[in-house]
């Protein structure tokens, strides 16, 4: 059997990144309007809980990206976690103050959205960028 380096990216790369994250985009808008349209029950539950499974498939996509690229990619893509990680937490710390000085609560969807957004972002910078 022949070795055979493996391609600079991933075939199509691009395009999973950008699907799953337009799944995770549509599977939430569809819990959040389920909110109003399904009644309460096991059902509604279920839908309600389907933003996990399309944030599943982006971390799978990711890793799947990640196993498969070089290493300089997987420098690049290390870097874009560290760098979602650092506005998360400077975003999350500095709205936890503004909620000790009088600011409304805020829920965990935006800081969710924020952080799968900037990841993803990231990731097809890193795939556009190593063409």
């Amino acid at each position: 059997m022949l070795y055979t380096t493996p391609a600079a990216l991933p075939h199509n790369a691009a395009r999973y990144v950008f699907l799953s994250q337009w799944a995770y985009w549509c599977s939430l808008a569809v819990a959040l309007l389920s909110v109003r349209y399904i009644p309460l029950g096991a059902i509604r539950t279920a839908v309600m809980l389907t933003p996990v499974l399309t944030a599943a498939l982006c971390v799978a996509t990711s890793f799947w990206l990640y196993e498969a690229c070089d290493e300089y990619q997987r420098v690049r893509i290390l870097r874009g976690v560290t760098f979602t990680a650092i506005i998360l937490a400077i975003g999350t710390l500095g709205y936890f103050l503004l909620e000790l000085a009088g600011f409304p609560r805020l829920s965990m969807l935006p800081v969710n959205l924020l952080g799968w957004s900037v990841f993803n972002l990231q990731m097809l910078y890193v795939l556009f960028r190593s063409r």
